[in-house]
């Protein structure tokens, strides 16, 4: 499997990730172009290159999920985090980068998480 991270994530975590191995970007470094732009065009070039969304965002991803099965479009995952056990400071750096390294593991095809929502929790 392979990651985007939402703008909302930090980049460390994907350069840590890719160090290690994974197909892992984020949106602040490695993909600027999709900085602010709406939560389907994100999911859009993910699903282009295959990748997974990481994402603390679960209201509207939610919908942009529901919307695209209805219209029997295909993305590879809509992965949600939270504040309550992942937090998005300096401090879960190594809990972020652990968490996302064994979701990885877990699911190595491109396709595992092919048209599915997963709820990370440390």
């Amino acid at each position: 499997m392979k990651l985007l991270l939402d703008e909302m994530n930090s980049w460390r975590v994907a350069a840590e990730l890719r160090k290690r191995g994974y197909d892992v970007v984020a949106v602040k470094r490695d993909r600027p172009e999709l900085e602010s732009r709406v939560d389907p065009t994100v999911v859009e070039a993910a699903t282009a290159e295959q990748r997974a969304v990481v994402t603390n965002n679960v209201r509207d991803y939610r919908i942009v999920h529901e919307r695209m099965r209805a219209r029997g479009d295909d993305h590879y995952g809509i992965i949600y985090s939270y504040d309550d056990t992942l937090p998005r400071n300096k401090e879960a750096f190594l809990l972020w980068v652990s968490t996302l390294e064994k979701l990885l593991e877990a699911h190595r095809a491109d396709e595992a998480l092919l048209n599915r929502e997963h709820h990370l929790r440390a």
